[in-house]
This record gives structure tokens, C-alpha cells and sequence, in this order.
């Protein structure tokens, strides 16, 4: 039984509708609402729908999850289904109206008899019987004629047959170039379909050895330096006073003891250690010249040797390289978990668009050790946010059939619970979000029965002879089962409305 599919749009109304309903010439119509729009969810929207459906001969029947929609169409006994699948597959059944009959009495005025007109009355309602009707001859012979009576009628009535066939089938199929596209809204029978985006995100760790080297400190360095006093008294120099050179950055070094300058040229001489081990701590002479704190104001400094014992060794270390390395192998490691994830949160008959996810944003970066510091290897950890294009199969699936619809040959009707959408060529990507591929829609198309002409065919004929009379002259696969009621009864019954034709397909 065909199927008008109306697709509504945000902007549609009753009267677009309307108009809508009357393009095509179809037993059923299915309007089929957009999600998260509320259009026509007034109960006199849905009435004029209905009423106009039944103008036009059709059955009317919804695909929707608005709330309102669903109730008012209860309300209205309108078939609500979930989907357009659903829909295709079931049958809708007619709502039987309740009809009150109105019963009107008119009241006869009375009339006022005498007596001898309500006897004269009585008489020629109730009149002798005629003595020949009570002979005993006559009497049987009426029963009997009733008795017969009676058994023609249940002959013709009581006899009922139900015929069941499988209509002859063949397979209609077409090859369609599919056009994805963000800026594409709806289904368009051309090809274009919308792009939906799936939002994934993924966590993965993974590590490689470090290939550089990095120089770390190990023996601090020493050396003595002389402090020269300025002022015409001693000064106490403790332990700990911070010495360092002039350079950026400076090398610093603390003195060991405590030492007590006299007034003169010959200063004071005194151990220093580097306060950071390495050979860094070992500079040349003369180039300690700077005391910090207020000490500096009265005393200068200088090294007269250089500095020595500071020495450093070679550990190994990550490199940048090794970094957009290791992040470059994860990432690759977290585009495929996302692809295999994606498979779990996908429809059956989804297609993916794209192989390589789009990366939107890095929610969480850690790399252990940072670079340049000594390490064996380098660990990274990553938590990232991919995005994946894909087709919906609903869409491919409303594209197949639409595609198919016009090119149904007369005399056979579509059977859309065969419709099967296959992929013949993977989505070849030009840009993000957009692709092209090809499908194969194909579904089975059973043969146009006239029940009135089958049921004429059999009238009072034996089952072999109708079953034999139907696999004739009826496009039909196999042989007719044909079942009657009662079951030892010889011949089909004569009256066109006690036979039933099934089709076994529907």
C-alpha cells in the first residue's frame, strides 16, 4: 500500500500542509514532524488535518515526540508512530466511529370509537380463519417450505472461505551518489544529505626513552679570597657572608669561619665554597670581587687564585624532539580509540565520514620529566576532545526511499520493511564535515491483487477447481491455501462478502 511522506518544516502551517497533502494520490499519509519544533500542536490543527485527509480518500497517521501532538492526536484517534520504519511496517486501522441513533416517536392523537365501530374494527383486524389453512396437509406442507426456507438461507449465508496468497515479487534497486554537508539541513532526493558531528573525548598515556644529554652538578667548588679593610677599625667578617662575581648570573659562595679584618693593607684571607655544586663554582682570578649586605660598604674582596674542585657529570634526557614524538605516536593511538569508541554510540546503518577525527581542544597535557631534566624516559599523558563527521541512517535510509518511490512500475506495490540501503564506495572527504560516496537502495515490490476479481473468479466453486482458477489467472507465487468455514462444506459460498482474500505479505 503506498505511502505520501510529508517531511514538515519549521515554518510549516495548516493551510502548507494542506496543500502538501494534495500532491500525491496515495491511500495513507504520513506527516512526519520536525524535532524540536512546535508547529500545529492545536487540537483544531490536527482536526482540520483529519478532516481533510478524509476528504481525500486517506488515511492519516503521525510521526512525532511532541507531547501536545501526541495527546491531541489520541484525542482524534490518529495513529502515532515513532518512526517512519515503524510506521511503513504496521497497520493502521480505521477508528470506528461511535454513531447514536436517534430515535423519534411522533404521538398519535386519540381518537374517541363507539362501541360498535371498536367491534367492527376488531373484526376486520382479527378475520376468521380460512378452514382449508388448518387442514392438516397444508400445515405440513408450509412447515415443510419453511423448513426449507430456512436451510437455503444458511446455505447461502452461513458459508464463509478465506483465501490466503503471496503476491508474485520482484527487486526494484538504484545506485545513488550521496553528498554530505554541514550547511545541508534536510534529505534531498538529489542526494544531499545532512553532516552530524559526535563529540568524543579520549585519555591515553605513553612514554619513549629519552635520546639527549644533560650536564648535572655534582662537586662544589672552593678557593680562598682576601677582604681588605677600609675604615680605621677592625671588622668581624662571620661565616656565611655571601661573596659572588660579577657576572648574570652571578656565582656565589659563602665563607667557612668567622675572621676578624685589622685596620691596614695586609687584609684577611679566608675559605669560601660555591653555594651551588658544579663547575660552574670554578671561576678565574680576580674575579670574586662583590660582598653582599652591609658588610659591602666597608670591606672589598677579591680572589687572588682562581676557584677549583667544582665538577658536573653527563645524564641522559628528553629532548623536544622526543616530545612531538611521543605526542605525536598518542595522539595517532587516541584518534583509533576514538574511531572504536564511536562505533558503540553510533545507529545501526550510521556512516563515518572521515577516518581522522578533528581535534577540537587538549582538555589535560602532563609530560614527565619536563625537558631538559635527567631521566631515563620521557611519559606523556593526554586527555583530548575529537569531534567526527558522520551520516545518519535514517537519512540514507528517508533518501533510498524516496529515490525508489518514483520509479515503481504499474501494477505492483512497494514493500518497505525489505528496503536495504547498501555502501558501495567509502566517503571520500574533500573537506571537514563535507563527503561524497555511493549507495545501493533496493527493496521488493509485490504484485497489485483485486480482491473483488479474485473473489469473482471462485463464487461456488470446489477448492481445487478456485485454488487452480487463481494460480491462473492471478499474479500470485505458489499455491492459494483456501479455507473454509465449516470445514467439511464442498463449495465455496456464493455471496462475494463471505469470501476473504489475504495477502500473506501484508
Amino acid at each position: 500500500m503506498k505511502t505520501q511522506i510529508v517531511q514538515l518544516e519549521a515554518h510549516d502551517d495548516y493551510i502548507s500542509v494542506r496543500d502538501r497533502m494534495e500532491w500525491g494520490q496515495t491511500t495513507r499519509v504520513l506527516l512526519v514532524w520536525p524535532l524540536k519544533s512546535k508547529i500545529l500542536n492545536r487540537r483544531l490543527d490536527l482536526l482540520l488535518l483529519k478532516r481533510h485527509s478524509e476528504m481525500l480518500g486517506s488515511q492519516l497517521a503521525l510521526v512525532t515526540r511532541d507531547g501536545d501532538v501526541r495527546y491531541h492526536a489520541d484525542t482524534l484517534d490518529i495513529p502515532v508512530y515513532k518512526s517512519i520504519r515503524e510506521a511503513e511496517q504496521s497497520r493502521w486501522l480505521r477508528p470506528h466511529r461511535k454513531r447514536q441513533a436517534k430515535n423519534a416517536a411522533a404521538s398519535p392523537k386519540k381518537e374517541e370509537l363507539s362501541k360498535s365501530e371498536l367491534e367492527k374494527r376488531r373484526a376486520q383486524a382479527h378475520p376468521k380463519t380460512a378452514r382449508w389453512l388448518t387442514h392438516p396437509v397444508v400445515r405440513i406442507s408450509f412447515f415443510t417450505l419453511g423448513v426449507l426456507s430456512m436451510l437455503f438461507v444458511a446455505a447461502i449465508f452461513i458459508p464463509s472461505a478465506e483465501i490466503r496468497v503471496t503476491p508474485s515479487n520482484i527487486t526494484d534497486a538504484s545506485s545513488i551518489t550521496v553528498s554530505a554537508s554541514p550547511d545541508q539541513k534536510t534529505v534531498e532526493i538529489s542526494g544531499a544529505v545532512p553532516t552530524y558531528w559526535q563529540s568524543v573525548i579520549v585519555e591515553g598515556r605513553g612514554s619513549i626513552p629519552a635520546s639527549g644529554e644533560t650536564s648535572i652538578p655534582r662537586e662544589t667548588a672552593n678557593g680562598r679570597v682576601t677582604f681588605f679593610n677600609l675604615t680605621d677599625e677592625s671588622i668581624l667578617v662571620p661565616a656565611g657572608t655571601i661573596v659572588s662575581t660579577q657576572g648574570n648570573p652571578p656565582v656565589r659562595f659563602a665563607t667557612r669561619t668567622n675572621l676578624s679584618i685589622p685596620v691596614g693593607s695586609d687584609g684577611g684571607l679566608v675559605w669560601v665554597d660555591a653555594l651551588l655544586p658544579g663547575s660552574s663554582g670554578n671561576v678565574g682570578a680576580e674575579k670574586i670581587i662583590a660582598i653582599e649586605g652591609s658588610l659591602g660598604l666597608n670591606l672589598t674582596v677579591i680572589n687572588r687564585l682562581s676557584t677549583s674542585g667544582g665538577s658536573n657529570y653527563i645524564a641522559t634526557a628528553p629532548t623536544e624532539t622526543d616530545y612531538e614524538k611521543i605526542r605525536a605516536e598518542l595522539l595517532d593511538s587516541l584518534e583509533e580509540t576514538a574511531l572504536n569508541e564511536l562505533d558503540f554510540r553510533l545507529e545501526s546503518g550510521d556512516i563515518v565520514l572521515s577516518e581522522t577525527p578533528i581535534l577540537i581542544q587538549t582538555l589535560d597535557e602532563t609530560a614527565i620529566p619536563e625537558i631538559g631534566q635527567p631521566a631515563d624516559a620521557l611519559e606523556l599523558t593526554l586527555r583530548v576532545e575529537f569531534q567526527i563527521p558522520y551520516s545518519a541512517g535514517a537519512d540514507l535510509y528517508q533518501l533510498g526511499r524516496a529515490v525508489l518511490d518514483r520509479q515503481i512500475p504499474e501494477g505492483f506495490n512497494p514493500r518497505p520493511e525489505t528496503l536495504q540501503i547498501n555502501q558501495l564506495t567509502a566517503p571520500v572527504s574533500s573537506e571537514p564535515g563535507k563527503a561524497t560516496w555511493k549507495i545501493k537502495a533496493q527493496w521488493k515490490l509485490g504484485a497489485s491483487l483485486n480482491e473483488s476479481q479474485a473473489v469473482s473468479l471462485v463464487l461456488g466453486l470446489a477448492p481445487d477447481q478456485a485454488a487452480e482458477k487463481i494460480q491462473a489467472q492471478l499474479p500470485i507465487e505458489g499455491t492459494p491455501e483456501i479455507k473454509l468455514t465449516p470445514e467439511w462444506w464442498p463449495r465455496l459460498p456464493i455471496l462475494p462478502f463471505r469470501i476473504r482474500l489475504i495477502n500473506n505479505l501484508q
